[in-house]
């Protein structure tokens, strides 16, 4: 408890300093969507690196592809990029509180139930400092996750889409040299391409019209060289972008350095560039992983994944405007996680697709969004086909994030235990989904309505199949290989219809400060999926959360 008064404390100290350097904060950052991708400033050469920069006007959220990271060149039609002698700078800082209520719900056969109520926060904090064309950056996040409120230990495992509390998390460090037509950047940083289903930088959470909150971000200590070659022949050449990246993967959907799992990365993407609202590219990577101090040929993985993203705009004008956003991946290679005795390393052949649609007219604005995750039929043979979105791809407020992300955490929890299955299966560790679109496909309209230039009010159903019948590894196991879901059932292919609605309400006091909170609610009615062992259906799931956010 002294420790918890403490942490809280700092929080409050931290934040009190941070929110008084309103001279050097910077412009309010607008409220973000969920899945961005765009950019901050066009001004600026470079931003957030990760390909192109996560944020989106507020209203814009068909998402944009990112070119590497979160930070991209400016407009085509720019021109080039001044450098200044002066020395420059500026802190940016953001605050986020929210508490969640999930009604309980079984998470396996044998009568547990998930009780889920975090009360989370997180402060954050982003310097940066500019000479001529040499730059300094960084991004941290203090006080951060659930100080109370989540399932108790020894029951799930710890790959959940709430992590838990972390005094201090180091986001991005990191140099840049940067000239008229190009950047090269050293350090640890951020990834986000597209959308944000293969690479997320888990940075922004749901503006208005979305739901969801990110927690993690796709990490690397990486070298990036990203610029226009083709910039002084004019025209269309122009737009043309490209960047190349070698990366020591430092935490993302697969890999954890802490955890022993050494995951380096070739990155190349090509992008024509429009500005952020009027783009589209592709972006491939060749990963080599493997685990530290592992000798026999376990967690093992070689891959290649190429992606193709793109955002454009149609029929805009200050009444109306058309968006819409893509992300098409696939997944390439072999591994030797999960592999079994039929095979000892798994061929993979993965496939994930989203699309996000926005027509904005007037006050009213309507979206549908939808989604592919490629499903593994036969986990027993010798392939892998089980597309996973990254975790920081929100889709809804239950099915992905609650329901299948806590009942898989305890399945894995269950199949790493010796005393149940003797040696735990391998890849056990990453079962859990973490409350990531996986073996599914979703179709997501929604209308939001501004009520008020502050006030926005949004909602709509979200339908969800399966793409592969949802399996627990552990039941199926122990039931001789029988397709079993996580309650002990015979699972159909309906995962559920979910209704989800939100409110957003923004301020701001002063020029420099915005202020927004955010009502979040949504109930799951779940489809034959859930089926029981007894022959019923789980019965509906609901979540409420309320979120109150100020950033400078």
């Amino acid at each position: 408890m002294r420790s918890l008064r403490l942490s809280w404390l700092l929080l409050l100290v931290t934040a009190a300093r941070a929110f008084a350097q309103q001279s050097d904060g910077g412009p309010v950052v607008a409220p973000r969507s969920s899945n961005p991708a765009g950019a901050d400033d066009p001004a600026e050469l470079v931003r957030e690196m990760g390909i192109n920069d996560g944020g989106l006007e507020a209203g814009d959220d068909a998402g944009t592809p990112a070119v590497l990271a979160e930070v991209v060149l400016p407009p085509a039609d720019a021109g080039s990029v001044l450098i200044e002698d002066d020395v420059s700078g500026r802190i940016g800082a953001s605050l986020r509180v929210s508490y969640q209520r999930t009604s309980t719900f079984p998470a396996d056969d044998m009568g547990t139930k998930v009780v889920n109520n975090p009360f989370e926060t997180r402060l954050r904090v982003n310097p940066e400092v500019h000479f001529r064309g040499f730059g300094f950056a960084a991004e941290a996040d203090t006080a951060a996750g659930a100080i109370f409120g989540l399932p108790p230990d020894g029951l799930f495992a710890a790959r959940t889409s709430h992590p838990p509390f972390n005094a201090l998390e180091l986001r991005q460090l990191y140099v840049e040299y940067k000239w008229k037509t190009g950047i090269f950047r050293a350090g640890q940083q951020f990834s986000h391409w597209g959308l944000g289903i293969l690479a997320n930088a888990g940075g922004r959470d749901a503006e208005a019209g979305d739901f969801g909150q990110q927690h993690f971000g796709s990490l690397s200590y990486r070298a990036m060289l990203a610029g226009r070659p083709l910039f002084n022949l004019g025209g269309r050449f122009r737009a043309i972008e490209t960047i190349l990246a070698a990366d020591l993967v430092v935490r993302d959907n697969t890999a954890e350095l802490s955890k022993g799992d050494e995951a380096f990365q070739g990155v190349f993407a090509l992008r024509f560039n429009v500005d952020p609202d009027h783009n589209f590219g592709i972006y491939a990577v060749y990963r080599r992983q493997r685990a530290r101090e592992v000798t026999d040929g376990a967690r093992a993985t070689d891959v290649v994944a190429i992606d193709f993203a793109g955002r454009w705009q149609f029929l805009r004008t200050d009444f109306r405007v058309l968006t819409v956003g893509f992300e098409i991946a696939g997944i390439t290679g072999t591994t030797t996680q999960g592999r079994n005795d039929v095979a000892p390393q798994l061929d993979v052949r993965q496939l994930g697709a989203a699309a996000k649609l926005s027509y904005r007219r007037g006050r009213m604005q309507f979206y549908l969004d939808g989604g592919y995750a490629s499903g593994d039929h036969n986990p027993g043979d010798d392939r892998n086909e089980s597309f996973r979105f990254d975790r920081d791809f929100k889709v809804g407020l239950v099915l992905f994030d609650e329901v299948i992300g806590w009942q898989s955490a305890r399945s894995s929890f269950r199949a790493a235990d010796p005393g149940l299955l003797g040696e735990p299966p391998e890849g056990v560790e990453l079962a859990p989904s973490g409350g990531a679109v996986n073996s599914a496909w979703y179709v997501f309209p929604r209308v939001r309505f501004g009520i008020r230039e502050w006030l926005d009010v949004y909602g709509g159903p979200l339908f969800a199949m399966s793409t592969a019948r949802l399996t627990d590894p552990f039941n199926s196991r122990i039931g001789g290989g029988t397709p079993i879901n996580y309650l002990g059932g015979s699972p159909g292919n309906y995962l559920g219809t979910e209704l989800d609605l939100g409110a957003q309400a923004r301020w701001k006091p002063i020029e420099m400060l915005l202020l927004s909170l955010t009502f979040e609610g949504g109930l799951l009615l779940p489809g034959d999926a859930f089926r029981t062992a007894a022959g019923g259906v789980m019965g509906p799931v609901g979540v409420a959360r309320l979120r109150l956010a100020a950033s400078l």
